[in-house]
């Protein structure tokens, strides 16, 4: 059995937001502590999907500006010779 250490996570909330705090806990019957783990836990298990979703996002961003030169270099060839014809 391996025995890992644990460390600890703090954050400073309002007297209001602790107050709404601690009636989530003893409404779902969570302590502070086992509540905020518990919803740590659960966004990290989250995270890869919405990492994976960003990357593809980025993909489609990266490829939209190089689809509009070619459109653009397109219409700028279609000008051209549309001037030319009407000379």
């Amino acid at each position: 059995m391996e025995i890992m250490g644990s460390k600890v996570v703090s954050t400073k909330l309002s007297q209001e937001e602790y107050g709404k705090l601690v009636g989530l806990c003893s409404a779902s019957g969570f302590t502070v502590s086992k509540l905020l783990k518990k919803a740590i836990l659960e966004r990290m298990k989250e995270e890869p999907v919405q990492a994976e979703k960003k990357s593809r996002e980025q993909e489609l961003v990266v490829q939209k500006p190089i689809v509009a030169k070619k459109q653009q270099t397109q219409k700028n060839t279609f000008e051209k010779e549309e001037r030319f014809l009407y000379y």
